[in-house]
Parts: C-alpha cells; sequence; structure tokens
C-alpha cells in the first residue's frame, strides 16, 4: 500500500508519482527508511514499563487496550516507510522524498526503479 500513485514509465525513464515525476539516473541511490521506527518502539516500551509499574493498579481490560496501543504504535512504526531519491540535484531538500507507504512495497519499487536505471543508463558522473 503506499499513499498516492506511482509507476515506472519504460519510454522516459522515469518513476511517475501523483505529484512528480523523477528521472531514474545512474548516480541516485534509492533508498528506503522506516523514520518512525525508532518512536514506536519507544512508545511501545513505555507502555509497557507503565503497565510493569503500576500493574497492581490496572483493571484487565486497561491492560488490554494499552497493549493494544503499543501494538499499534509498533506495527505502524515497523511497516510505514519512505521512499528517498538521493543524488546531487535534490539533496537536502523536501523534493527528495518521492513516496511514501509501507515498507514491503516502497521496497519493491526501489527495486525495480533502480534496474530500470541500470537497464536505460542515462545520466551519471563525467
Amino acid at each position: 500500500m503506499i499513499f498516492g500513485t506511482a509507476f515506472i514509465n519504460e519510454e522516459t525513464g522515469c518513476l511517475e508519482t501523483n505529484n512528480k515525476s523523477y528521472p531514474l539516473l545512474v548516480n541516485t541511490a534509492y533508498s528506503v527508511s522506516r523514520p518512525f521506527l525508532a518512536t514506536g518502539i519507544v512508545i511501545s516500551a513505555s507502555l509497557a514499563g507503565f503497565c510493569f509499574a503500576f500493574g497492581d493498579l490496572i483493571y484487565l481490560h486497561e491492560f488490554g487496550t494499552i497493549g493494544a496501543f503499543a501494538l499499534i504504535f509498533l506495527l505502524v512504526g515497523r511497516n510505514l516507510a519512505q521512499l528517498v531519491l538521493i543524488n546531487r540535484e535534490l539533496r537536502g531538500s523536501d523534493q527528495s522524498v518521492a513516496l511514501w507507504g509501507t515498507y514491503a512495497h516502497l521496497n519493491r519499487i526501489r527495486k525495480k526503479a533502480a534496474a530500470n536505471a541500470r537497464k536505460h543508463n542515462v545520466g551519471g558522473l563525467s
């Protein structure tokens, strides 16, 4: 699942998203990162620590609710990812983040984009 649309145009060698088109250049690094993974782990561990510290004062249904929230934060942190294109032109700009979505789906797009860039072999360092 991704937020928006994305496909690789074979004719032009571009990654077409719902807002932008990115040329797939050889000197571009394609990265899929999980920016909320650490936050999800910290929040989940904090909720577990809260349940451990105040376990004698918490009812059973409150344990279940807190555990469900901890699991949700952990799963969102693990699955939500962003596809980042890294090259000289996009370095440090907000344009470098191409897509948001699930880690598995964006990783498949990343592999296709890198393969397409190698196939077309456009751009590169001179």
